[in-house]
């Protein structure tokens, strides 16, 4: 009776979420999971016949099916404590912080990263004052862990051996710690940037203000683990740091010329990615301009994410930062919006950037066909499609 009893409760709750399925309003986009979701295909006789339909049918069910988040949750916390695994597809939680597995080291992807930084260097940087930084993520300061975890020394070596020595490298292994880091996130805390910026500002030899910042917070920010996990984690703050600098700086984009954006956009807050709150979040090439500090000096930054949150602390010594992404334009391009002369250069990439450095684009000039998100009135690519994901 009791086998019976659980049979037919199993059934139920299929056929329940099944109904719910077919009656719900179909969702657009997935906050947790940071995407476009699957709509219901067009119902064509060749889309039959192919087979596209029923390939599109599958997607849609799959991605609209009732309590979706709920079934993912319970797959996770399955996997966790029942089979005892010690991660749910590469995401784990230790110390009530959510990490990603990033393993193993790609040697191939570190060299091309540096080749890349070496071939920037010779089209446009040479005899310049050029310097370069690799970002651990956290995942380098956990301590007696049982997961895997890249060798980050032995990326840091690879690295140093590869880029021209005429590139100053500045280390910031030492100048970071767990609690820089976002619990639900892969990204640094801006307002625990202290010792990053002091090491940047004495390599690199500028003077940062001494205005005290204003803190400013958000207390529902969900990092991109928080969906990735499907876990019950709490939500981070979210902080940025506010001056006189940064409230008259302002922002343009290579992509959209004709508007001006604040430092800190705070409507961004609350959205997919609450991290774009920092310098018009992910983009090809902006530029902040300084009108408090008339010295002309400028900073020109290759980086991915991790540097708009450091970007906004480095203005008070320049008169403008430039942030050039080369996930979203290709390179070859980059001299048609950026006037490099006379300017300081940093490389500041992640590690896991550079263990996985193919979104980064490569200066060989590709064919058309291998560059499937540019059209002929844009060069740029579009964040969410360089990033799989297709909301625009």
């Amino acid at each position: 009776m009791k086998d019976k009893i659980t049979v037919i409760s199993f059934l139920a709750v299929l056929g329940a979420a099944f109904f719910l399925s077919l009656f719900k309003a179909p969702d657009d986009v997935s906050y947790a999971e940071r995407r476009r979701l699957a709509q219901f295909p067009e119902l064509t006789l060749s889309g039959v016949l192919n087979g596209a339909f029923m390939k599109g049918f599958d997607d849609y069910a799959v991605d609209q099916i009732a309590f979706r988040d709920q079934y993912r949750r319970l797959k996770a916390l399955f996997d966790l404590n029942v089979l005892r695994k010690l991660d749910n597809n590469g995401i784990f939680i230790k110390d009530d912080r959510v990490f990603k597995t990033e393993y193993p080291l790609n040697e191939d992807s570190i060299l091309r990263l540096s080749d890349n930084i070496n071939t920037s260097y010779d089209r446009h940087l040479a005899g310049m004052n050029v310097w370069y930084a690799i970002v651990p993520d956290k995942n380098h300061y956990l301590e007696d862990s049982s997961h895997l975890i890249m060798d980050y020394r032995r990326l840091e070596e690879i690295v140093r051996g590869r880029v021209y020595d005429g590139i100053q490298y500045i280390s910031l292994f030492d100048a970071l710690s767990p609690e820089d880091y976002f619990r639900t996130d892969s990204h640094w805390k801006q307002e625990r940037l202290g010792n990053v910026t002091d090491t940047l500002a004495e390599r690199m030899g500028f003077t940062l203000g001494t205005e005290p910042y204003t803190i400013r917070n958000f207390d529902n920010f969900y990092g991109v683990f928080y969906g990735q996990a499907a876990l019950p984690v709490r939500p981070d703050t979210l902080s940025w740091l506010v001056s006189s600098t940064t409230e008259n700086a302002v922002v343009t984009s290579a992509e959209k010329p004709e508007q001006v954006f604040p430092v800190y956009d705070e409507i961004q807050l609350g959205s997919m990615d609450s991290y774009s709150l920092f310098m018009c979040g992910p983009a090809a090439i902006v530029t902040a301009h300084n009108p408090l500090n008339d010295s002309g000096r400028g900073l020109i930054v290759f980086r991915d994410s991790f540097a708009s949150s450091l970007a906004p602390l480095l203005l008070d010594a320049y008169s403008t930062v430039t942030m050039i992404d080369l996930r979203y334009i290709n390179p070859e391009l980059v001299s048609d919006f950026v006037d490099f002369a006379g300017q300081d250069v940093l490389f500041i990439y992640s590690a896991a950037i550079f263990n996985t450095s193919d979104s980064i684009r490569g200066w060989a000039a590709p064919s058309p066909a291998a560059l499937p998100f540019e059209t002929q009135d844009s060069p740029f690519v579009s964040p969410f499609v360089a990033r799989g994901r297709l909301l625009e």
